[in-house]
């Protein structure tokens, strides 16, 4: 399998888990545990994003 299909079967299996974990009840501990996991991904986004954007600004064009 090329990478190409193998990053297409991995994205589909993981839309697929996602649709699952939100057709859940809200007080499921799952949908609990896939929440606070996507709060804590959605941190390190933005703490990434922080910093390239203050090492950017560092620079001189």
């Amino acid at each position: 399998m090329s990478m190409k299909g193998w990053a297409v079967t991995a994205g589909l299996g993981v839309a697929a888990g996602a649709v699952a974990v939100l057709m859940m009840p809200r007080n499921n501990p799952t949908r609990r545990l896939a929440a606070r996991a996507a709060d804590k991904v959605e941190d390190a986004a933005w703490k990434v994003s922080d910093t390239i954007h203050d090492k950017l600004d560092d620079l001189d064009f």
